[in-house]
């Protein structure tokens, strides 16, 4: 793993056995991700002074305090890359002259959304990411009873699904903008 890449909630990270889990990670599964939006750090552990000595014998697999550990930091700006832009793809920002060109959000996509309000038929939510791309504008979303899931739809109860402050990964099944209430 890059010891400065950009990790979006539930990423996967690594394997527990390669690294020791910092801040901003969680164990599952014997698995590493990551626990918030920021930087991916990898740390190596401190070697103890003087010379390495050789290896005469078979010896165990290395102890948890001599993995490197994994950790990711809340970055401060989500659009600070290193002055380094690529070309856009699908679902992500494009760079214009100096100006910023976002990104909207189209049927298909996969988002990642923060769950504001519930109501009893609905979910509202505000999306933080488009794909890869952490967008720079509040866009608020709907998550109705109905797509909540695929079975059993008039048994879900929004409230029992959702609560405010979660983190929701979700499909953009249908786009609506007040331009189409004309």
């Amino acid at each position: 793993m890059a010891t400065s890449t950009l990790a979006l909630p539930g990423q996967l990270l690594g394997p527990a056995t390669r690294y020791r889990p910092g801040p901003g990670t969680h164990l599952h599964n014997a698995n590493l991700y990551a626990s918030l939006l920021g930087h991916v750090h990898v740390t190596q552990p401190a070697r103890a002074p003087g010379p390495a000595k050789r290896l005469t014998k078979i010896t165990p697999a290395p102890a948890a305090g001599e993995l490197p550990t994994i950790s990711v930091t809340p970055s401060s700006s989500s659009s600070s890359s290193g002055g380094q832009q690529q070309p856009a793809a699908a679902g992500e920002e494009a760079v214009v002259g100096r100006k910023r060109r976002e990104v909207l959000p189209e049927v298909g996509n996969v988002v990642l959304c923060r769950v504001v309000r519930i109501t009893p038929r609905q979910a509202v939510v505000v999306i933080v990411c488009c794909g890869e791309t952490v967008l720079e504008a509040e866009w608020q979303g709907v998550i109705r009873v109905q797509d909540v899931r695929a079975t059993e739809k008039d048994r879900v109860k929004v409230y029992e699904s959702f609560r405010p402050g979660d983190v929701v990964r979700a499909e953009v099944v249908s786009f609506f903008t007040l331009k189409d209430c004309g």
